[in-house]
């Protein structure tokens, strides 16, 4: 067990208070039967025999079966104690001392009913949301931009984590052919095509060797493609497997970016497309640097998108050069393609505005960030970590950005655009 253990120790502490004091009320209320204090009691020590069978789980260890079998546990704990503590909070003011028998009666249904939607709405986010892609469409517009990449389309997809499907690819298909029908110039993955090894992906390599653009497919490394959530017997036999994630990809006719870049052509204008390695902090190793990756980045007045999974990046300051000067990804790149966040899976979107817990603990965790002329937009992924959910509209996305030359809007006789200057 280890520290991130703690909070949700914390949690079943709190959860276990819960169904002793909810089990009280039950035996002293002369409406409620006898059985159904007995099967709230039985269903609470299931749970809480569930989640302790986890905590006790090595999931580092364990194998891909039982870490499945992990993200379903939590998943089902959760799924009957959000509703609860929903219900509790709408229940628990009506059976104050000075309510009368008609307050508390009302109190019940609306609690009952509020418990019931929640659950719903919670499973809803497996059987449902998960496998329904959002293709957001967004048009990007720079002053610095070559004339002949106006126009250019970029398709994004991320954090495909593609354990979590147990090798079933007909969702990971739909997700190849919706890429491919956006017509992109370039398809862009920024990481975590796999949750813990190499061999998630390999039932994959089919489907995925079939996305197609004229710029190709270029990807990066995400943090948990580098391994780091399986236990290894070496640090050479983790890396050895990384490459063969790397190998994987590039069999799949993929280029794979790791502090790196590529240079493409339209006629005698050039974009830097420039991948560069996760940086996460501790306790993942700082390898993500844009000037190993673009040595030219400072001195060269191509046009850069950088591919990175970790969207905080974007507006961190490091040294470089032997600290002589501080990089801002933001100040030195055009536009930032990122992942990660998974908008953690939850997200709802109320008059146009999104809004998820995410937003507690990145600045960047989805959509569109502007610093100026400099552009992020973090893709919220189609895969699921953790546990097997999307609730509310964080539905599974892919990205189509268009790049558009700032300048003079040529539009048709309805006002529609039809071109830049």
């Amino acid at each position: 067990m280890t520290i991130q253990w703690i909070p949700l120790i914390s949690l079943l502490v709190v959860n276990l208070a819960l169904d002793l004091w909810l089990y009280r009320f039950f035996r002293r209320n002369k409406h409620w039967p006898k059985f159904k204090s007995g099967a709230h009691a039985v269903l609470s020590m299931v749970l809480l025999g569930l989640m302790v069978a986890v905590i006790a789980i090595p999931r580092k260890e364990c194998d891909d079966s039982t870490f499945l079998g992990v993200m379903w546990a939590i998943y089902i704990y959760y799924s009957f104690y959000v509703p609860r503590y929903l219900a509790a909070m709408v229940w628990a003011p009506t059976h104050l001392k000075r309510s009368g028998t008609l307050t508390r009666r009302v109190g019940g249904i609306a609690a009952t009913v509020v418990g019931i939607v929640a659950f719903l709405f919670m499973w809803s986010g497996q059987f449902f949301t998960v496998y329904h892609v959002n293709v957001e469409r967004v048009e990007l517009e720079f002053e610095n931009l070559p004339s002949e990449f106006d126009g250019y389309r970029i398709a994004q997809f991320s954090d495909t984590h593609l354990g979590t499907y147990n090798g079933n690819t007909r969702f990971i298909k739909n997700c190849v052919d919706s890429i491919n029908s956006l017509n992109p110039d370039m398809i862009c993955f920024t990481g975590d095509l796999v949750s813990r090894h190499s061999g998630e992906a390999q039932p994959f390599k089919k489907v995925l060797s079939k996305l197609h653009a004229p710029d190709g497919v270029i990807s990066v490394l995400g943090n948990h493609d580098d391994g780091h959530y399986k236990s290894w017997p070496s640090e050479q036999e983790r890396n050895t497997d990384l490459q063969k994630l790397i190998d994987l990809q590039e069999q799949m006719g993929w280029k794979v970016l790791v502090n790196d870049h590529v240079i493409l052509h339209r006629d005698t204008s050039e974009m830097a497309v420039v991948g560069t390695k996760c940086f996460m902090g501790w306790p993942f190793p700082k390898n993500g640097y844009l000037d190993t990756a673009y040595v030219d980045y400072n001195t060269s007045k191509r046009f850069v998108v950088l591919l990175q999974h970790a969207p905080d990046e974007w507006k961190l300051e490091r040294a470089y050069q032997k600290r002589v000067t501080m990089l801002r990804l933001c100040d030195k790149v055009d536009l930032m393609l990122s992942g990660h966040t998974h908008a953690m899976q939850m997200m709802v979107t109320l008059f146009g505005h999104k809004y998820s817990p995410a937003c507690f603990s990145s600045d960047f965790w989805g959509g569109l960030y502007c610093e100026g002329d400099h552009k992020l937009y973090t893709n919220i992924g189609i895969g699921m970590v953790g546990i097997p959910m999307r609730l509310g509209t964080a539905y599974p996305e892919i990205t189509l950005i268009t790049l558009k030359k700032r300048g003079e809007c040529i539009v048709d006789s309805k006002g529609k655009r039809i071109s830049n200057k």
